[in-house]
């Protein structure tokens, strides 16, 4: 998918892309075998990635992430369908922000930085009006929150939120750091999982870190197959 005609990266996102996301997710939720509804949602959630600024890739490197700590941590597969459907989705209120303030090389003010993280309710806003999304919509929707009940929307302290939101606020952070923004550079993986390490316990669950990176080769979460199974 590219960007569509007249609307440069970085651009708000025009209502007809929206609209067109929208059509597509209708479509796919149609779908009846879950296999099928999956491979359509991996492509869906790449597209949507293109229309966000430097989010190409996001959701998918997201949900290999996801997965792999939910495989650590031996999930059910009805939580494992779960995690992966709301990984795919999980940046979907991006859509409705201003591109602009997320290409902003400066820091936000306080009205673009409630505009920004406004995107995990707008997201949950859309999505929950789909009887089939409705409980990986409130996934989506405390995905940013924190596990010392500083985070957004509702700062709920962590037995309030889903352990899927905990583990995709994991997998969220680590790629938004591993990956370059037009205010700071990539950090290394070692100094993301230091990061992750320090914040353990205030900001993320102790578990899904531990679940993570008790392991300090990436190859042995399986990433690489993982990706090459979403990207295909």
């Amino acid at each position: 998918m590219s960007v569509p005609p007249g609307q440069a990266p970085g651009a708000e996102t025009s209502a007809p892309a929206i609209a067109d996301i929208l059509r597509r997710l209708e479509a796919i939720l149609e779908t009846s075998s879950q296999q099928e509804m999956l491979l359509k949602l991996r492509t869906l959630a790449a597209d949507i990635d293109l229309l966000v600024p430097y989010h190409d890739g996001h959701m998918i490197r997201v949900t290999c992430y996801a997965l792999a700590i939910g495989d650590r941590l031996r999930l059910s597969p009805k939580d494992m369908l779960a995690l992966e459907v709301a990984s795919l989705l999980h940046d979907f209120g991006k859509l409705e922000v201003d591109g602009a303030m997320l290409e902003k090389e400066q820091g936000l003010d306080e009205n673009e930085t409630a505009e920004v993280r406004g995107h995990a309710e707008k997201g949950y806003r859309i999505l929950s009006r789909y009887p089939r999304l409705e409980w990986a919509a409130s996934i989506i929707r405390d995905h940013h929150e924190r596990f010392d009940g500083q985070g957004y929307p509702g700062r709920k302290l962590a037995h309030s939120v889903s352990l899927l939101s905990r583990i995709i606020a994991v997998a969220d952070a680590y790629d938004a750091m591993t990956t370059s923004r037009p205010y700071r550079k990539r950090m290394s993986h070692t100094l993301a999982v230091q990061e992750l390490i320090n914040n353990s316990g205030a900001q993320f669950d102790p578990l899904v870190v531990r679940s993570f990176f008790s392991s300090k080769d990436r190859e042995s979460l399986g990433l690489s197959d993982r990706m090459q199974e979403h990207v295909a």
